[in-house]
Protein backbone atom coordinates (compact mmCIF):
# COMPACT_ATOMS: atom_id res chain seq x y z
CA UNK A 1 0.00 0.00 0.00
CA UNK A 2 1.39 3.39 -0.97
CA UNK A 3 1.26 5.92 1.70
CA UNK A 4 1.65 9.87 1.47
CA UNK A 5 0.02 10.23 -1.87
CA UNK A 6 -1.57 13.59 -3.07
CA UNK A 7 -5.21 12.73 -3.38
CA UNK A 8 -7.83 15.54 -5.03
CA UNK A 9 -11.41 14.53 -4.13
CA UNK A 10 -14.41 16.08 -6.26
CA UNK A 11 -17.39 15.38 -5.29
CA UNK A 12 -20.71 17.87 -4.94
CA UNK A 13 -22.18 16.16 -2.09
CA UNK A 14 -20.49 17.31 1.30
CA UNK A 15 -21.66 14.58 3.40
CA UNK A 16 -19.97 12.08 1.52
CA UNK A 17 -16.86 13.71 0.11
CA UNK A 18 -15.68 14.33 3.86
CA UNK A 19 -16.22 10.43 4.73
CA UNK A 20 -14.31 9.91 2.01
CA UNK A 21 -11.36 12.07 2.47
CA UNK A 22 -11.45 11.26 6.24
CA UNK A 23 -11.20 7.32 5.70
CA UNK A 24 -8.28 8.19 2.59
CA UNK A 25 -6.18 10.22 5.73
CA UNK A 26 -6.13 7.49 7.81
CA UNK A 27 -4.53 4.99 5.10
CA UNK A 28 -1.49 8.19 5.10
CA UNK A 29 -3.00 10.16 1.80
CA UNK A 30 -2.97 13.90 1.64
CA UNK A 31 -6.35 14.98 0.60
CA UNK A 32 -7.39 18.05 -0.95
CA UNK A 33 -11.56 18.45 -1.89
CA UNK A 34 -12.76 20.05 -4.20
CA UNK A 35 -16.66 20.54 -5.24
CA UNK A 36 -17.13 21.35 -9.21
CA UNK A 37 -15.44 21.05 -12.42
CA UNK A 38 -13.56 24.21 -12.60
CA UNK A 39 -11.93 23.78 -9.51
CA UNK A 40 -10.72 20.40 -10.34
CA UNK A 41 -8.96 21.68 -13.22
CA UNK A 42 -7.41 24.44 -11.16
CA UNK A 43 -6.29 22.31 -8.28
CA UNK A 44 -4.98 20.19 -10.91
CA UNK A 45 -3.23 22.22 -13.09
CA UNK A 46 -1.51 24.16 -10.15
CA UNK A 47 0.08 21.02 -8.59
CA UNK A 48 -0.89 17.55 -10.17
CA UNK A 49 -1.91 15.26 -7.44
CA UNK A 50 -0.77 11.35 -7.93
CA UNK A 51 -4.33 10.50 -8.10
CA UNK A 52 -7.87 12.42 -8.76
CA UNK A 53 -11.19 10.48 -7.53
CA UNK A 54 -13.83 12.26 -9.14
CA UNK A 55 -17.55 12.06 -9.19
CA UNK A 56 -19.04 11.81 -13.08
CA UNK A 57 -21.12 14.20 -12.77
CA UNK A 58 -20.08 17.68 -11.34
CA UNK A 59 -21.41 20.79 -11.38
CA UNK A 60 -19.89 23.97 -14.11
CA UNK A 61 -18.34 20.86 -15.71
CA UNK A 62 -18.75 17.70 -15.30
CA UNK A 63 -16.40 14.78 -15.04
CA UNK A 64 -16.20 13.62 -18.53
CA UNK A 65 -14.61 16.91 -20.21
CA UNK A 66 -12.61 17.56 -16.73
CA UNK A 67 -11.01 13.49 -17.23
CA UNK A 68 -10.61 14.45 -21.37
CA UNK A 69 -9.27 17.96 -20.64
CA UNK A 70 -6.68 16.69 -17.89
CA UNK A 71 -5.71 13.20 -20.61
CA UNK A 72 -4.65 15.64 -23.44
CA UNK A 73 -2.73 18.02 -21.41
CA UNK A 74 1.34 16.95 -21.39
CA UNK A 75 1.27 18.31 -17.70
CA UNK A 76 -1.88 16.37 -16.32
CA UNK A 77 -1.54 13.40 -18.47
CA UNK A 78 0.07 11.23 -15.90
CA UNK A 79 -2.57 11.80 -12.94
CA UNK A 80 -4.12 8.59 -11.72
CA UNK A 81 -7.85 9.22 -12.55
CA UNK A 82 -10.59 7.13 -10.96
CA UNK A 83 -14.45 8.07 -12.15
CA UNK A 84 -17.23 7.25 -10.18
CA UNK A 85 -20.62 6.54 -12.14
CA UNK A 86 -24.13 6.15 -11.26
CA UNK A 87 -25.23 1.99 -11.16
CA UNK A 88 -26.20 0.91 -14.48
CA UNK A 89 -24.35 3.18 -16.22
CA UNK A 90 -23.18 1.59 -19.17
CA UNK A 91 -23.18 4.45 -21.27
CA UNK A 92 -21.01 6.72 -18.83
CA UNK A 93 -18.71 3.49 -18.45
CA UNK A 94 -17.91 3.64 -21.74
CA UNK A 95 -17.50 6.90 -22.21
CA UNK A 96 -15.38 7.18 -19.15
CA UNK A 97 -12.75 4.39 -20.88
CA UNK A 98 -13.07 6.61 -24.28
CA UNK A 99 -11.82 10.11 -22.04
CA UNK A 100 -8.95 8.00 -20.96
CA UNK A 101 -10.39 6.96 -17.20
CA UNK A 102 -7.70 5.11 -15.42
CA UNK A 103 -10.17 3.28 -12.99
CA UNK A 104 -13.96 3.35 -13.22
CA UNK A 105 -16.32 2.26 -10.54
CA UNK A 106 -19.74 2.07 -10.38
CA UNK A 107 -21.90 3.25 -6.98
CA UNK A 108 -23.14 2.34 -4.43
CA UNK A 109 -19.34 1.36 -4.08
CA UNK A 110 -17.57 1.17 0.11
CA UNK A 111 -15.65 3.55 1.35
CA UNK A 112 -13.15 0.47 2.07
CA UNK A 113 -13.38 -0.20 -1.83
CA UNK A 114 -12.76 3.13 -2.85
CA UNK A 115 -9.80 3.32 -0.24
CA UNK A 116 -8.31 0.12 -1.61
CA UNK A 117 -8.82 1.22 -5.35
CA UNK A 118 -6.46 4.49 -4.41
CA UNK A 119 -4.12 2.97 -2.10
CA UNK A 120 -3.45 0.01 -3.75
CA UNK A 121 -4.39 0.41 -7.15
CA UNK A 122 -5.50 -3.29 -9.60
CA UNK A 123 -3.27 -3.94 -12.14
CA UNK A 124 -3.70 -1.87 -15.16
CA UNK A 125 -4.48 -4.00 -18.06
CA UNK A 126 -3.91 -2.62 -21.86
CA UNK A 127 -6.90 -0.18 -22.68
CA UNK A 128 -9.16 -1.41 -25.28
CA UNK A 129 -8.85 -0.42 -28.57
CA UNK A 130 -11.65 2.32 -29.79
CA UNK A 131 -13.23 -0.33 -32.43
CA UNK A 132 -13.66 -3.05 -29.52
CA UNK A 133 -15.41 0.07 -26.88
CA UNK A 134 -17.56 0.83 -29.47
CA UNK A 135 -18.16 -2.36 -30.81
CA UNK A 136 -19.03 -3.86 -27.36
CA UNK A 137 -21.49 -0.91 -26.80
CA UNK A 138 -23.13 -1.72 -29.53
CA UNK A 139 -23.51 -5.23 -28.83
CA UNK A 140 -24.59 -4.19 -25.59
CA UNK A 141 -27.49 -2.38 -27.39
CA UNK A 142 -28.78 -4.42 -29.47
CA UNK A 143 -28.67 -7.25 -26.78
CA UNK A 144 -31.27 -5.12 -24.72
CA UNK A 145 -33.31 -4.12 -27.72
CA UNK A 146 -33.13 -6.11 -30.41
CA UNK A 147 -34.69 -3.43 -32.79
CA UNK A 148 -31.70 -1.01 -31.89
CA UNK A 149 -30.18 -3.26 -35.46
CA UNK A 150 -32.27 -1.05 -37.24
CA UNK A 151 -31.57 2.29 -35.97
CA UNK A 152 -27.28 2.10 -35.78
CA UNK A 153 -24.51 2.50 -38.32
CA UNK A 154 -22.88 -1.08 -37.72
CA UNK A 155 -19.55 0.13 -38.07
CA UNK A 156 -19.70 2.84 -35.82
CA UNK A 157 -22.62 2.23 -32.99
CA UNK A 158 -24.01 5.34 -33.68
CA UNK A 159 -27.95 6.09 -35.29
CA UNK A 160 -27.76 5.73 -38.89
CA UNK A 161 -29.60 8.01 -41.60
CA UNK A 162 -33.22 6.69 -41.50
CA UNK A 163 -33.40 6.47 -37.72
CA UNK A 164 -32.00 10.28 -37.32
CA UNK A 165 -34.24 11.69 -40.38
CA UNK A 166 -37.65 10.27 -37.84
CA UNK A 167 -35.70 11.93 -34.76
CA UNK A 168 -35.25 15.03 -36.75
CA UNK A 169 -38.81 15.69 -37.00
CA UNK A 170 -39.72 14.56 -33.60
CA UNK A 171 -37.37 17.03 -31.86
CA UNK A 172 -38.39 19.98 -34.41
CA UNK A 173 -42.01 20.00 -32.91
CA UNK A 174 -40.54 19.49 -29.12
CA UNK A 175 -38.73 23.05 -29.96
CA UNK A 176 -41.77 24.31 -32.06
CA UNK A 177 -44.30 23.57 -29.09
CA UNK A 178 -42.53 23.75 -26.28
CA UNK A 179 -40.48 26.71 -27.54
CA UNK A 180 -36.97 25.22 -26.55
CA UNK A 181 -33.78 25.57 -28.37
CA UNK A 182 -32.41 23.06 -31.00
CA UNK A 183 -29.38 23.16 -32.79
CA UNK A 184 -27.83 20.73 -35.34
CA UNK A 185 -24.30 20.44 -36.17
CA UNK A 186 -23.32 18.49 -38.99
CA UNK A 187 -19.42 17.24 -39.59
CA UNK A 188 -17.53 16.21 -42.51
CA UNK A 189 -13.98 14.42 -42.74
CA UNK A 190 -11.73 16.93 -44.31
CA UNK A 191 -9.83 14.24 -46.45
CA UNK A 192 -9.63 15.82 -50.45
CA UNK A 193 -11.20 12.70 -51.80
CA UNK A 194 -9.01 10.10 -50.58
CA UNK A 195 -11.10 8.02 -48.07
CA UNK A 196 -13.48 7.28 -50.81
CA UNK A 197 -11.13 5.64 -52.40
CA UNK A 198 -12.38 1.85 -52.14
CA UNK A 199 -8.74 0.47 -51.66
CA UNK A 200 -8.55 2.98 -48.51
CA UNK A 201 -11.24 1.34 -46.82
CA UNK A 202 -9.58 0.18 -43.55
CA UNK A 203 -8.38 3.74 -43.38
CA UNK A 204 -11.63 4.85 -43.68
CA UNK A 205 -13.15 2.71 -40.88
CA UNK A 206 -10.58 3.83 -38.67
CA UNK A 207 -10.82 7.36 -39.79
CA UNK A 208 -15.07 7.18 -38.65
CA UNK A 209 -14.42 4.95 -35.83
CA UNK A 210 -12.34 7.71 -34.30
CA UNK A 211 -14.35 10.70 -35.08
CA UNK A 212 -17.34 7.83 -33.41
CA UNK A 213 -15.61 8.09 -30.40
CA UNK A 214 -14.82 11.79 -30.08
CA UNK A 215 -18.38 12.38 -30.34
CA UNK A 216 -19.43 10.19 -27.97
CA UNK A 217 -16.72 11.72 -25.57
CA UNK A 218 -17.73 15.01 -26.09
CA UNK A 219 -21.38 14.37 -26.10
CA UNK A 220 -24.47 14.08 -23.39
CA UNK A 221 -26.36 11.40 -22.88
CA UNK A 222 -29.49 13.66 -24.67
CA UNK A 223 -28.05 14.71 -27.82
CA UNK A 224 -28.56 12.52 -30.68
CA UNK A 225 -25.18 11.46 -32.86
CA UNK A 226 -25.55 9.58 -36.10
CA UNK A 227 -23.48 8.69 -39.23
CA UNK A 228 -25.52 10.76 -41.71
CA UNK A 229 -23.21 9.70 -44.66
CA UNK A 230 -20.28 7.69 -45.03
CA UNK A 231 -17.91 10.40 -43.95
CA UNK A 232 -20.57 12.74 -42.16
CA UNK A 233 -21.84 12.87 -38.77
CA UNK A 234 -24.88 14.68 -37.42
CA UNK A 235 -25.19 15.77 -34.10
CA UNK A 236 -28.54 16.79 -32.86
CA UNK A 237 -28.40 19.11 -29.80
CA UNK A 238 -31.69 19.56 -27.84
CA UNK A 239 -31.86 22.48 -24.84
CA UNK A 240 -28.53 24.34 -26.96
CA UNK A 241 -28.59 27.70 -28.79
CA UNK A 242 -26.11 28.21 -31.49
CA UNK A 243 -23.32 29.31 -28.70
CA UNK A 244 -23.56 26.06 -27.22
CA UNK A 245 -23.17 24.61 -30.38
CA UNK A 246 -20.32 26.34 -31.44
CA UNK A 247 -18.16 25.62 -28.03
CA UNK A 248 -19.32 21.61 -28.97
CA UNK A 249 -18.21 22.04 -32.77
CA UNK A 250 -14.67 23.83 -31.94
CA UNK A 251 -13.99 21.12 -28.89
CA UNK A 252 -14.86 18.50 -31.69
CA UNK A 253 -12.64 19.81 -34.75
CA UNK A 254 -10.14 20.53 -32.34
CA UNK A 255 -9.96 17.21 -31.09
CA UNK A 256 -9.98 15.64 -34.43
CA UNK A 257 -6.88 17.88 -35.01
CA UNK A 258 -5.33 17.09 -32.17
CA UNK A 259 -5.21 13.24 -32.96
CA UNK A 260 -3.25 13.61 -35.64
CA UNK A 261 -4.38 10.89 -38.33
CA UNK A 262 -2.50 10.19 -41.15
CA UNK A 263 -3.94 10.05 -44.45
CA UNK A 264 -3.22 7.85 -47.49
CA UNK A 265 -0.69 9.67 -49.35
CA UNK A 266 0.38 12.18 -46.72
CA UNK A 267 -1.56 14.58 -44.66
CA UNK A 268 -3.94 14.76 -41.69
CA UNK A 269 -7.13 14.54 -41.50
CA UNK A 270 -8.98 17.24 -39.97
CA UNK A 271 -12.66 17.93 -40.03
CA UNK A 272 -15.29 20.75 -41.14
CA UNK A 273 -19.06 21.94 -39.50
CA UNK A 274 -21.64 23.60 -40.08
CA UNK A 275 -24.18 24.57 -37.62
CA UNK A 276 -27.49 25.87 -37.90
CA UNK A 277 -30.07 26.39 -34.44
CA UNK A 278 -33.79 26.00 -35.59
CA UNK A 279 -36.68 28.63 -35.10
CA UNK A 280 -40.49 28.14 -34.37
CA UNK A 281 -40.54 30.36 -37.20
CA UNK A 282 -39.07 28.11 -39.70
CA UNK A 283 -41.71 27.03 -41.89
CA UNK A 284 -39.21 23.94 -43.27
CA UNK A 285 -38.97 22.35 -40.51
CA UNK A 286 -36.24 19.67 -39.91
CA UNK A 287 -35.14 19.19 -43.91
CA UNK A 288 -34.60 22.86 -43.64
CA UNK A 289 -32.67 22.53 -40.48
CA UNK A 290 -30.08 20.10 -42.03
CA UNK A 291 -29.84 21.91 -45.53
CA UNK A 292 -28.99 25.23 -43.48
CA UNK A 293 -26.33 23.02 -41.37
CA UNK A 294 -25.10 21.99 -44.67
CA UNK A 295 -24.59 24.85 -46.16
CA UNK A 296 -22.23 26.21 -43.44
CA UNK A 297 -20.79 23.33 -43.91
CA UNK A 298 -19.87 23.98 -47.34
CA UNK A 299 -18.76 27.42 -46.65
CA UNK A 300 -16.55 26.11 -44.13
CA UNK A 301 -15.27 23.76 -46.59
CA UNK A 302 -14.77 26.44 -49.17
CA UNK A 303 -12.59 28.38 -46.54
CA UNK A 304 -10.09 25.78 -46.38
CA UNK A 305 -11.55 23.18 -43.58
CA UNK A 306 -10.49 22.60 -40.30
CA UNK A 307 -13.19 25.47 -39.11
CA UNK A 308 -17.00 25.16 -38.36
CA UNK A 309 -19.34 27.92 -39.76
CA UNK A 310 -22.38 29.13 -38.10
CA UNK A 311 -25.50 29.63 -40.40
CA UNK A 312 -27.20 33.04 -39.42
CA UNK A 313 -30.56 33.87 -40.75
CA UNK A 314 -30.32 37.01 -43.16
CA UNK A 315 -27.09 37.86 -42.80
CA UNK A 316 -23.67 36.25 -44.17
CA UNK A 317 -22.61 32.90 -43.12
CA UNK A 318 -20.30 33.10 -39.58
CA UNK A 319 -17.01 31.12 -39.98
Amino acid sequence: MRKNLQIVLADFDTERCDDVGTALQSAGCKVSKVANGLDVLDSCNRKAPDVLVMEAFLPRRNGFEVLKALKEDARTSGIRVVLLIDEHDEYGSSRARLCGADAVLTRPVTTETLVNEVTTPSPTAAPPALENILEAMDTRAKAENPLVQHITDSATGLFNKPYTDLKLSEECKKARRFQIPLSCVVIALDDHGVLSDPSHADELRSAVNEVAGLLLCESRDIDHLSRYQTQEFLLLLPHTDRAGASAMARRILDSIAARGLQLPGGGTLTGSAGIAAFSAEDGDGAEGLVARAREALKVSRHWGGNRFTLHAPDTAPQT
